[in-house]
């Protein structure tokens, strides 16, 4: 009996099936790695507001802010452990309010920094409304400390994930839960005076809407507290007093 293999059109259109899946099938597998990694975000912000209520319960107030886990090692240029952002170390020591440090599943690799050393900054940041760096020491970050001394501490916070763009909207966050116009660095290219900051990202808090594409713009938040006595801007719509307070320009 004589056996016959495949010709070489009919391996070519095995090929091209094969190929035609593998394009539909790859994107689909990465947007459904991108949804889980969103999903895996918001329930750990879920974890971490649980853990500031908690901690408000028993202290009366919430937390400093926090950068990232760069503020768990070490302390900085002689700092002392209450004088800079350390927020999510006070959700897990000596209290454990939280295990430990929630890993945002979008910053692996991508927000390197040098402080104290250098390490990578893969927690989810906390905006206080009771804190600020130029209380502490610190030079005023972001203006930060002037806001403070102007509008008084408010307590609330705001948790921040970078989302699937990898990018932190620079809105100022220190100041939260007001606006003020973040400057020096923190403008790109696009330079002071324009709406896009560094990394062409937007200049005020800006939500991630998986309607706008799966890596879209905008960050992953989460408010708690008394953020509504602020007045920031918010996916292009004022939070809060929709008045300047006291004549004031944040």
């Amino acid at each position: 009996m004589k056996s016959h293999g495949f010709t070489l059109i009919e391996l070519l259109i095995v090929v091209a099936i094969i190929a035609i899946l593998a394009a539909i099938a790859v994107p689909n597998f990465l947007e459904a790695q991108t949804r889980a990694r969103v999903s895996r975000t918001q329930s750990d912000i879920r974890t971490q507001a649980l853990a500031l209520e908690s901690y408000f319960v028993d202290w009366g107030s919430y937390t400093r802010d926090s950068d990232s886990s760069l503020d768990t090692i070490g302390q900085i240029a002689g700092k002392g452990y209450t004088e800079y952002a350390n927020g999510v170390v006070q959700l897990t020591t000596p209290i454990a309010y939280m295990s430990g440090v929630l890993e945002d599943p979008f910053a692996k690799g991508t927000q390197t920094m040098a402080v104290g050393g250098g390490g990578s900054a893969i927690g989810y940041r906390i905006a206080s409304g009771s804190w600020s760096y130029g209380s502490s020491g610190f030079s005023d970050n972001q203006g930060s400390y002037e806001v403070m001394q102007q509008m008084g501490p408010r307590q609330c916070y705001a948790i921040i994930g970078i989302g699937p763009d990898k990018n932190r909207c620079r809105m100022a966050y220190k100041c939260f839960p007001f606006m003020q116009a973040a400057s020096g660095s923190d403008y790109g290219a696009a330079g002071p005076g324009t709406d896009l900051g560094k990394n062409q990202q937007p200049m005020c808090w800006t939500e991630y809407d998986p309607t706008n594409g799966t890596v879209s713009l905008g960050d992953v938040y989460r408010f708690g507290g008394d953020y509504r006595s602020g007045r920031f801007m918010l996916n292009g719509q004022i939070v809060g007093r929709q008045d300047p307070i006291g004549g004031a320009t944040f």
